[in-house]
């Protein structure tokens, strides 16, 4: 599995990519930063900015924004102050009146995306995934050879994007340019995904526009809508969005499968094989 980078021993999730920087904040507790940093072994090349406590849902707790800057790229955590102001936690509580697979799924945006496989299915497998990624050409043969094989009217397998650009450099243009293609048929989607996880090995950086060309082609996308989409990045944004649930979700690596809200370890079709079988059985969330 390809895994994006941490800032630090236990810190608790992957950097995303730079916002604008948050105005200036009161202060908070003295000596908070310092137990932060020592707590969570944030680095001393990471500028730590903690907000003014507000008002939370948790009874008896305010609550922080805590945020990490660094090389230009900034994450956001959430701390819980008790009010006496002598114990917190970072990351936030759960609610034992939701499961874990229901929370997930609120946290995944599926509107306009591609899907394979039977509608209304009973198990939906969620992947984000990486076109330059080998695990993630691993977890496509899982799904395409395998999954939809074995259960074909039972599981709809959801594409999502994950491009680690900063290892994958054409991860993310190969990643629009599905999108565009979707914008003209998920039949035309789906032939595109699989031709470049297909050709992976053949594709570079340098050969990337001619590669797709040849690809689209085969598999008969519109070429001229193509690039007109390209060309204005008409499908950015959704790759963007798709990236920032990754980070909402917890995944620290691609491919990231979630089947029916269960999260999977990498590509690891014995894994997904049995959560298909639990959510069958009435487990797990529902979409």
């Amino acid at each position: 599995m390809t895994r994006t980078r941490r800032l630090g021993s236990g810190f608790p999730a992957a950097l995303l990519l730079a916002v604008a920087a948050s105005a200036a904040e009161a202060p908070a507790p003295k000596g908070l930063e310092d137990h932060v940093r020592e707590s969570y072994n944030i680095p001393a090349m990471v500028a730590v900015k903690l907000g003014a406590p507000e008002a939370s849902v948790v009874p008896g707790f305010q609550k922080i924004k805590v945020t990490f800057v660094h090389r230009g790229m900034e994450q956001v955590e959430t701390l819980f102050l008790s009010s006496d102001q002598k114990h917190y936690v970072m990351g936030g509580f759960k609610d034992l009146a939701s499961t874990p697979d229901d929370e997930r799924l609120k946290k995944m945006d599926l509107r306009g995306a591609a899907v394979r496989g039977k509608a209304g299915a009973p198990v939906s497998v969620v992947e984000y995934t990486d076109f330059q990624c080998p695990f993630c050409q691993k977890g496509y043969r899982i799904m395409a050879q395998k999954i939809m094989k074995d259960y074909p009217d039972k599981v709809s397998w959801v594409y999502k994007s994950y491009p680690l650009k900063g290892m994958h450099p054409w991860a993310e243009p190969a990643a629009v340019a599905v999108e565009c293609a979707l914008l003209q048929s998920q039949d035309r989607f789906w032939a595109l995904h699989d031709l470049i996880f297909d050709n992976q090995q053949e594709i570079r950086l340098q050969n990337f526009d001619e590669k797709l060309k040849e690809l689209a082609g085969a598999a008969k996308v519109d070429l001229k809508k193509l690039e007109a989409c390209r060309k204005e990045s008409k499908t950015l944004a959704k790759v963007q969005r798709d990236l920032a649930e990754t980070e909402a979700l917890g995944a620290n690596g691609a491919p990231a499968f979630f089947v029916n809200g269960h999260a999977v370890n990498g590509a690891d079709y014995d894994e997904i094989r049995r959560l298909i079988d639990e959510s069958l059985q009435g487990k797990h969330g529902k979409l």
